[in-house]
């Protein structure tokens, strides 16, 4: 395929529908739009290849669409976001009917490549989590980390630095060593680190893509936001299939716990005897859950902890998990998510211990092991829900809830509301909120009301009034970001970086209104 081809009408896979309005998965924002465009299934009439680059070449066509009628384009996966991030007042592109997978060739990966040429796969856009996870699974492979559920596409999840809890491995983006962006009617770029080569120019001419070897563009568009065209394919890097050992278990909030939580060294927990056979030189997993009715702070926190050991297929079984709860996995969303329309609205102090039982029934003490496939799965969320991601120092973790706690207590409200640390290894992105070299992202979950986005507000203010250092998740809600918050998180010369890249990218500024939205603009980052 040459660079610039554009579908003709009789072969294209896509629908464009009028639509007035969408609305994200959690009802979290309704956004004003004209309509989408909705890819279809592959029905398998062409080899996989070349139906991946007539993808590409329609991408390029609803570009070169937008761009002649002056229209705003976004591509989006399953709405997961809570932010407007993923949408525009103009088109969006539904693309989670692109879901193809590959293995790479060994003969086209770069011989300087330090990995496993294997354990590479090249995912299109619309893969979710969960396809991914079978996907692999039947290859004898598991991504290396994941958010708390499976439902979001791999494309918005790595846009948006979803982060998960692999405190020795990163987030998602982490496991990303190639990217495919359709940048233009005329142009679509394979990008990697020239740091760390993977595959030879032979893999971008089969896509028809410039090669492009960059750290620094490549470190701007991992964490892209949407903003760098159309993320069309990514190449990850896997590995073996491991078991993780998990327990969640209630424990004292008292110093041994507040020590843990501020150097994020989970073996310093005593595990309850239920665990007692669980090895324990491979952490994993690391969070700690607050329900902020039971005091501020409350006498027990929920621990959620996971070591890592081997598969071993002859011997494992799923865990049974109830498809109508939270999955094992479960983040305070899910919670949350569970708990509309269980509980009265609207709330007093009366109805506080019907709150904290449902609260502790979805967090009920287990222990289990399982992989990553059958642990993080499964979000149930009903209604209204918010949450918000702030990625901070695990040296300021513990000051950090306590101004939670406070500004709880000062509300003088009941609120369905979880408080949580999880614990992640920083990014290189340029843009991805977990900056810090170990980042503690504190996560404040509720039901999505005036309240809760006010209490949200203030623990903000209140965070920034002490000196806390602090970044806000990008598809999450994060009302608080401003052009100037955002240079004073990230930096200049970071922020400056990755505008310089997106112009970099898309060389035409036409292309680069078409892919500027509401969002970027609040954010100071549509320069």
């Amino acid at each position: 395929m040459t660079q610039g081809q554009i579908m003709t009408n009789g072969s294209r896979r896509s629908v464009f529908t009028p639509k007035p309005m969408e609305q994200g998965r959690h009802l979290a924002y309704k956004q004003a739009m004209e309509g989408e465009y909705v890819f279809g299934v592959d029905r398998g009439n062409s080899p996989p290849l070349e139906t991946y680059n007539q993808a590409t070449a329609e991408l390029q066509g609803i570009i070169q669409a937008c761009v002649r009628e002056g229209k705003l384009l976004r591509a989006h996966g399953s709405l997961w976001s809570l932010s407007t991030v993923a949408v525009t007042a103009g088109r969006l592109i539904d693309n989670t009917a692109l879901r193809l997978s590959f293995e790479v060739p060994a003969d086209l990966a770069e011989p300087a490549y330090a990995g496993e040429t294997a354990k590479l796969r090249f995912i299109e856009c619309g893969n979710s989590v969960a396809a991914l996870n079978d996907h692999l699974f039947s290859n004898g492979l598991s991504i290396k980390g994941c958010g708390s559920n499976n439902g979001q596409t791999i494309a918005g999840a790595i846009s948006t630095g979803t982060h998960g809890g692999a405190y020795k491995f990163g987030a998602m983006q982490e496991m990303v060593v190639g990217l495919h962006l359709v940048t233009a009617p005329g142009r679509h770029v394979y990008l990697e680190r020239k740091s760390a080569p993977v595959m030879k120019a032979a893999f971008a001419e089969s896509i028809g893509a410039d090669f492009i070897r960059d750290d620094t563009l490549f470190n701007a568009a991992l964490v892209s936001l949407g903003a760098f065209g159309i993320m069309h394919g990514i190449l990850i890097e896997t590995r073996e299939l491991f078991l993780l050992n998990a327990a969640r278990f209630r424990r004292p909030y008292d110093d041994t716990l507040k020590h843990a939580i501020a150097i994020c060294d989970p073996t310093l927990i005593p595990l309850p005897a239920e665990a007692s056979g669980f090895p324990r030189d491979k952490p994993y997993h690391f969070e700690i859950f607050f329900n902020p009715n039971e005091g501020t702070p409350p006498d027990e926190a929920i621990v959620h902890i996971m070591y890592e050991s081997s598969y071993d297929p002859d011997h494992y079984s799923p865990p049974v998990w109830n498809a109508s709860e939270a999955g094992l996995g479960a983040s305070g969303l899910d919670v949350m998510g569970t708990l509309v329309g269980k509980i009265p609205s609207p709330l007093n102090k009366l109805a506080v211990p019907f709150l904290n039982s449902q609260v502790n029934q979805e967090f009920a003490p287990y222990f289990k092991q399982a992989i990553i496939r059958d642990l993080f799965r499964g979000e149930k969320t009903l209604g209204k829900t918010l949450a918000c991601g702030i990625g901070m120092p695990v040296a300021k973790a513990v000051e950090a809830m306590e101004i939670a706690f406070g500004a709880y207590r000062d509300a003088n409200i009941v609120l369905p509301l979880v408080l949580s640390h999880r614990f992640v290894k920083g990014t290189q992105a340029l843009l991805g909120f977990t900056r810090f070299p170990v980042t503690a992202v504190m996560e404040m979950d509720a039901v999505n009301t005036p309240e809760t986005r006010a209490y949200f507000n203030e623990v903000w203010k209140r965070l920034d009034a002490a000196g806390i250092p602090f970044t806000l998740h990008w598809g999450k809600y994060n009302a608080f970001l401003t052009p100037e918050r955002v240079r004073n998180r990230y930096g200049d010369a970071a922020v400056d970086q990755w505008l310089a890249s997106r112009k970099t990218l898309l060389d035409d500024a036409a292309v680069q209104q078409v892919f500027t939205n509401d969002f970027m603009k609040a954010a100071g980052l549509a320069g």
